[in-house]
């Protein structure tokens, strides 16, 4: 798993809609074959257990309708409000869109803890342009944990996540009937929990310091909003 620059954090919330469905696994010891590295390049004490691959953004609601997609490696995208499945003018000049996405998930390592395949997927709001204290360890566990999402593939096997991508933004004319978006404020980061380990990784004596560090898997949004 890839780790991104920190972000600034402004809330961490948000109910994911989802479809999939997976096994489970009892207490296994770390597999240094799958371990995975922490923000500081160190690597973790128990495995990633998987990898989010990559992000779709689709036409309005037609999954089957994809016009965008980040990576682990390319986080930047540009997102035509025409496609968005819901948006709106909260107050004059400024704009609330929201996009269906595909979050593609593979499995690369078994459970360290038993999660009964329930996992917690949040995802995290922020300000454009995020700085580094975004994933500061004081937001886990999130203030309002989304419901579970059952992930039981095999190992090597992978699923789709069906989920949402918000976006606040401030609405500028520059004449010709062009439009400018400033001031975004949104999705900026998809992540998995097994809470187990992730309390784990979190508490004393490990005290990890990133939300990052103590996710199974995560993946960075950097938006660009266009008419």
């Amino acid at each position: 798993m890839k780790s991104f620059p920190l972000f600034k954090l402004a809330l961490a919330s948000a109910l994911l809609i989802l479809a999939v469905a997976l096994s489970c696994t009892d207490h296994n010891e770390p597999d240094p074959q799958t371990g995975c590295t922490l923000v500081s390049g160190a690597p973790r004490l128990y495995p990633c257990e998987f990898e989010i691959q990559k992000v779709e953004f689709c036409n309005k609601l037609d999954v089957n309708d994809v016009f965008g997609t980040i990576t682990p490696g390319n986080p930047d995208i540009t997102l035509p409000l025409a496609k968005a499945w819901n948006s709106f003018h909260p107050t004059p000049g400024t704009v609330d869109a929201t996009f269906k996405v595909k979050i593609h998930i593979k499995r690369v390592s078994l459970p360290s803890f038993d999660s009964f395949n329930e996992y917690i997927m949040p995802k995290v709001t922020g300000v454009f342009p995020v700085t580094p204290q975004t994933f500061d360890i004081s937001h886990f566990p999130p203030l309002f944990p989304p419901v579970t999402v059952r992930l039981d593939m095999q190992l090597n096997q992978t699923a789709v996540v069906f989920a949402d991508a918000f976006y606040h933004a401030t609405e500028q004319s520059q004449g010709s009937g062009s439009l400018l978006y400033t001031h975004i404020s949104g999705t900026v980061l998809y992540l998995i929990y097994n809470m187990t380990t992730a309390a784990i990784l979190a508490g004393p004596p490990n005290s990890y310091p990133t939300i990052l560090d103590v996710a199974e898997a995560h993946i960075a949004v950097n938006p660009t909003l266009v008419q």
